[in-house]
């Protein structure tokens, strides 16, 4: 059976934005349904002339809490947990979008991750609360919330890792993020997934880049790690372990969740969450 070129590419097609895709999103986006009457409140800046967006929800006298996205993403993949009552309660929730995603959509990528601490560092200063802020990442936004930990350690509190990409061994590119880098794939991927593939390859040498700063982090950290991970390997949280003394890391595995488990599980993350900040640094 002869199979046609444009079948072929359209299977091919399939495969790779299926894959690639895997970070998606897989949960609400219609923030009228998450939030009712109460608005997160949009805020930028600047950092070296580059803006900075983010939303902010929460008690303005609570501790910080700054929720960094995947890839590719955007701030609506922590709605639920903005949306929160009891974490509104206690916290100021901010979530950013980060450079080439979301809001920032318009924006250079920016595949540093200590270029994307720097640009969020401002989110750090200036706090009051009784706890330093706590900062959460999920998947490759994770790494980013370890080296704020790392560059600004009397700035943080706390640190929440969810599914994260930490070893520069096992996030090397997958077959379908090279078969994304062909000519004619790449014509047709959506710009978003451009992006997110062109992230996956500069993580390995931005990873390995922090393995000497991991001794740098002297808060709490806690990760969240589901056991049937198919797109971050579960193998990351023996990673931290290694790097982290065991007083700093608590670990969660998570036996049948997925790297999903940030929307699949959201009450385990928000206790979690709170957990933690019983643990942080205060100022």
């Amino acid at each position: 059976m002869t199979v046609k070129p444009g079948v072929l590419l359209t299977f091919v097609l399939f495969i790779v934005l299926a894959a690639v895709g895997g970070c998606g999103p897989p949960y609400e986006t219609d923030t009228d349904k998450l939030f009712g009457d109460v608005v997160p409140l949009s805020g930028s800046y600047e950092v070296a002339g580059q803006p900075v967006y983010y939303v902010q929800t929460g008690n303005p006298d609570g501790a910080a809490v700054i929720f960094i996205h995947g890839t590719p993403g955007s701030w609506e993949g922590y709605g639920v947990f903005l949306a929160d009552e009891r974490l509104q309660g206690s916290f100021r929730l901010i979530a950013v979008d980060r450079p080439g995603f979301g809001s920032a959509a318009d924006q250079q990528l920016e595949l540093s991750l200590q270029k994307q601490a720097e640009l969020f560092h401002p989110l750090l200063e200036g706090e009051k609360g009784q706890c330093r802020p706590i900062v959460v990442g999920h998947s490759l936004g994770a790494p980013v919330a370890a080296r704020m930990a790392m560059d600004f350690p009397d700035e943080v509190g706390g640190v929440l890792l969810i599914a994260p990409s930490l070893d520069p061994d096992l996030e090397q590119p997958r077959w379908y993020n090279h078969l994304a880098e062909w000519r004619l794939v790449r014509w047709v991927l959506p710009e978003v997934m451009e992006r997110a593939n062109d992230e996956v390859f500069a993580l390995p040498d931005e990873l390995r880049a922090m393995v000497p700063l991991w001794s740098f982090i002297s808060v709490p950290v806690t990760l969240i790690q589901g056991n049937k991970d198919k797109l971050v390997s579960p193998a990351n949280v023996e990673f931290a372990e290694s790097m982290l003394p065991g007083e700093t890391l608590r670990t969660v595995r998570v036996a049948e969740a997925g790297h999903f488990i940030l929307w699949k599980q959201p009450e385990l993350i928000i206790e979690e969450l709170i957990a933690l900040a019983d643990r942080c640094v205060n100022y």
